[in-house]
């Protein structure tokens, strides 16, 4: 005989097991579809494995970092619940948010590497060197050195 107990038992034996998945397996799920996207994107040029998987971790840390601001919210409060939203939103840009988001995510992973300071080389492997962030001091990943030491040795 079932009872209102036991269903709710249930219920959140449910909940329990679907919250360990997520923790366990979401993140791990994530960096794949992001090694995965760079890859689709950026078929033409040789990558470094260990430096796109060391990549896609750097990612989803600084995704899951992110903190709700109250912009954010209020963005998402009003684009979830106002019909009337979309009428501010005038961009031309007619991909899905998969598309642009893998074009973030090769983007971010160009910038990260040294694709820009070996001049834009596609005929060497690109090399994963740390994570971009454009409110790091220093971090112009278009600089290369004035005399190019590889030629003088």
């Amino acid at each position: 005989m079932s009872t209102r107990r036991r269903f709710l038992l249930g219920g959140l034996a449910v909940v329990v097991v679907a919250g360990v998945g997520v923790v366990g397996f979401g993140p791990g799920a994530a960096e794949s579809h992001i090694v995965a996207a760079v890859r689709r994107k950026l078929g033409f040029l040789k990558l470094d494995e260990k430096g796109l998987h060391a990549f896609a971790k750097d990612q989803v840390s600084a995704l899951l970092a992110k903190r709700p601001t109250w912009n954010r919210l209020k963005y998402h409060y009003l684009s979830m619940f106002a019909q009337q939203f979309t009428r501010y939103n005038r961009s031309s840009d007619t991909r899905s948010r998969r598309q642009r988001m893998e074009d973030n995510f090769a983007s971010t992973y160009l910038l990260s590497s040294d694709f820009f300071i070996n001049g834009a080389d596609e005929s060497r492997t690109v090399e994963y060197l740390s994570f971009y962030d454009p409110l790091r001091p220093c971090g112009n990943p278009f600089w290369r050195p004035a005399i190019d030491t590889r030629s003088t040795t």
